[in-house]
């Protein structure tokens, strides 16, 4: 049985690793960053707004092109290993003074001697070298169909290999799950990398801020934050990465896991991305441009990493640039990236989805896909906002694919299925005016969604009468996809439309010849 204490009164403060040895202070809150870098490439004139905007583009080589494996040369492996959390998976805390955690024979978790009662004649055969520990999530996932009293310590073996209970009686609890049961607090070596971008132009970004609330679940250095900001000379940008992404590296060793955020504005017309300033003006590029000099230097750490996009979502409105980006994802074997649909994307706006996004993803290592409606259901004024794109990556025959799930706000009053009812009435100008009650029509298809429209008619009693006519009705058909049950709330709910698949063009092309 294995066991250990410890005490966590002084914590190793988080790692900044900072381009040009920038030593920034470590931020509590939010702060805006500035940075920018400057080119020598052809001209165009251009105009700058607060979120997105426009901005010269220039076609030159700003780095070089996207490989078509990035990874194959000094890749890092991230792959999980059975290292054990510093914290109980019931009550989120260590251990300190007397108490103990015992640690999980069959997978990373540790429970504390405060949520298990160990009876005190029984803790030196719970600490014997041949007694096994089995955890309550162990436990919890293997007696799902029938209940089973819990023992906890098992002498040979554990339950499924048929180990007998090594203690007189069951085991107490003294408290019970505070999050999903099949939760692993974080245990192997995390990095969140930022890499930020936009010019001269200050982006407010709250990465900093959700590196402080995780630095404090991995205590002993096995936390880091990677701020990756360009230099003023771009030239010099690759070569200046060798010593940065070494340092990564040593960090993860073989069982770490990345996290990643990508911060920049991008240009309305086009969809390229911010590049700096050139002779007073702003300068944008190809989104596979900028991504191939500024994720390069990244390829192997980067490889099977999550990915958030904080960028203006005039990059997903363009096809070119959002094809550009999916194929960047695909170099690059990034597994889920996420990114925002807001032409004037604020930031700041996804406070609550990030935050729980680095609680169930990052410490507890919940699956995203099945996070993710939670996620979801905490951010009701982040649909309000913007739509969320996530991208999951499959791999399958040969073939590499992005699987592209797009979820919107839905309320019945003001946007059912995400799309938005008019906020004043075209009839007769009237502004919230639609009555409170909206009337619903059922589908032909008894299988299908219970409401296929909603019909809305304008409360002003005056609407109509000087042209002689009826007050202004309208209705909103269902598009295709699906309400997400699971993230549904009191008032509002997400839609989820039906998902489309993005394949890299290297196995498009390569099906192409071989039909030939």
């Amino acid at each position: 049985m294995s066991t250990k204490s410890h005490d966590f009164g002084s914590i190793r403060p988080v790692q900044l690793l900072c381009l040009a040895d920038l030593h920034l202070p470590f931020p509590t809150y939010f702060y805006y960053y500035l940075f920018f870098f400057s080119t020598s490439i052809a001209k165009n004139t251009a105009k700058k707004c607060t979120a997105g905007g426009t901005a010269k583009r220039v076609s030159g080589p700003l780095g070089s092109p996207v490989p078509a494996h990035p990874g194959v040369q000094g890749e890092v492996e991230v792959a999980l290993v059975e290292v054990h959390s510093q914290w109980c998976l019931i009550c989120h805390d260590g251990a300190e003074g007397d108490v103990v955690l015992y640690e999980c024979s069959s997978c990373p978790r540790v429970m504390c001697s405060r949520c298990l009662d160990v009876p005190a004649d029984s803790r030196n055969i719970a600490s014997c070298h041949d007694v096994l520990f089995w955890c309550l999530s162990c436990h919890t996932e293997h007696t799902k169909k029938v209940p089973v009293p819990y023992h906890g310590f098992y002498s040979g073996a554990l339950p499924p290999d048929r180990g007998k209970p090594a203690l007189c009686s069951f085991l107490c609890l003294n408290s019970m799950f505070k999050t999903a049961s099949c939760a692993v607090l974080a245990a192997v070596p995390i990095i969140v990398i930022h890499f930020i971008l936009g010019g001269s132009n200050k982006i407010v970004t709250l990465v900093p801020f959700l590196s402080h609330y995780l630095s404090h679940y991995f205590p002993n250095g096995s936390y880091s934050y990677v701020y990756i900001a360009t230099h003023r000379t771009i030239c010099s940008y690759t070569s200046a990465q060798e010593a940065h992404v070494t340092r990564i590296k040593s960090h993860l060793a073989h069982n770490g896991r990345v996290f990643a955020f990508f911060s920049d504005h991008s240009e309305e017309d086009s969809g390229w991305l911010f590049a700096g300033k050139e002779k007073g003006c702003f300068v944008a590029m190809s989104v596979s441009q900028v991504l191939s000099t500024v994720l390069g230097p990244y390829s192997g750490v980067l490889q099977g990493a999550m990915m958030i996009f904080l960028v203006c979502g005039s990059v997903i409105a363009h096809d070119d640039s959002f094809g550009e980006l999916q194929q960047t994802i695909l170099d690059y074997s990034v597994m889920s990236p996420i990114i925002f649909s807001a032409t004037q994307f604020q930031p700041l706006v996804t406070t609550n989805f990030l935050l729980a996004l680095a609680e169930q993803v990052i410490v507890e290592q919940l699956d995203i896909s099945k996070a993710f409606p939670g996620l979801l259901a905490l951010s009701s004024c982040l649909g309000q906002h913007t739509k969320v794109i996530l991208m999951i990556r499959e791999d399958a025959h040969g073939m590499h694919n992005l699987l592209v799930i797009q979820f919107v706000h839905a309320h019945t009053q003001i946007q059912p299925w995400g799309i938005l009812v008019p906020g004043q009435c075209p009839l007769c100008s009237s502004t919230n005016s639609w009555s409170t009650k909206v009337a619903v029509q059922a589908p032909d298809v008894q299988d299908q969604s219970p409401v296929s429209r909603y019909l809305y008619t304008c409360a002003y009693p005056e609407c109509g009468k000087a042209q002689n006519i009826p007050s202004y009705k309208f209705h909103i058909d269902k598009p295709p996809g699906v309400l997400v049950n699971a993230a549904r709330t009191k008032s509002s709910n997400w839609f989820q439309s039906p998902s489309t698949t993005f394949s890299a063009f290297s196995d498009v092309f390569a099906c192409f010849m071989w039909a030939f």
